[in-house]
């Protein structure tokens, strides 16, 4: 009997070290990712942080350009849905404001066909991309007039599309989302617990701000005239 207690005394102290490990771990883990974007609040103006878990911060905020200001939304998301590469780290920049569209277009680079963030296997044509456009993407749309959009957001677009760590731009009636990978999982981290693991990220405000000014510019190009 006193074995017994003495088995039982352990497994319960080793149960509760096991419960305080973990939440030190998800402590520190809601630590080290709150600060993402802490170095790129000074680019918008109404900045609002939210955090949940252990998760990446998303932020809600107002940008400036030119004579405009626009709702953004910025958030990270570890794709972990990818078998054949270590998991990305995503950043999803998402602008909603009224534009001159009829439908929608989405440009995807290097698909694999597990980017739930983009709207492309849903879109009925698919469309020759603009021979000085980087050529490992995918180009469809629902609508019938691609190449005049194209024409209007061309340099912009390209701008974008051409930056290695582009995943995805897509354009619609009521806005638009521009995909980039900000980070990769650790290879050793992942290799043994099978688990993203990205270390501590803080997004380059002078790089999100390049990728701002040219999302800009397709906003200010493609609003509707009475948004």
């Amino acid at each position: 009997m006193p074995q017994q207690f003495q088995a039982a005394a352990f497994l319960g102290v080793a149960l509760l070290v096991l419960v305080w490990m973990l939440r030190r771990h998800s402590r520190d883990l809601r630590q080290e990712r709150s600060v993402l974007f802490d170095d790129c609040l000074s680019l918008f103006s109404d900045c609002n942080l939210s955090q949940s878990g252990t998760r990446y911060p998303q932020l809600r905020a107002q940008w400036s350009c030119g004579t405009h200001t626009y709702p953004v939304s910025l958030r990270a998301i570890a794709d972990t849905l990818q078998t054949r590469r270590l998991p990305p780290l995503w950043l999803m920049i998402d602008v909603r404001w009224a534009l001159d569209l009829k439908g929608t277009l989405d440009v995807l680079v290097r698909p694999t066909g597990v980017e739930v963030f983009s709207p492309s296997r849903d879109l009925p044509y698919r469309h020759e991309l603009p021979g000085h456009w980087p050529q490992n993407s995918l180009l469809k749309s629902s609508l019938h007039d691609v190449p005049g959009v194209l024409a209007h957001i061309d340099q912009a677009a390209c701008a974008l599309l051409a930056d290695p760590y582009s995943k995805c731009l897509t354009l619609r009636p009521d806005g638009l989302r521009y995909v980039l990978q900000i980070a990769q999982s650790s290879q050793a981290h992942y290799m043994v617990l099978r688990n993203a693991y990205f270390g501590s990220q803080r997004l380059d405000p002078q790089q999100l701000h390049s990728k701002m000014v040219l999302l800009g510019e397709i906003l200010n190009t493609l609003k509707a005239t009475d948004a």
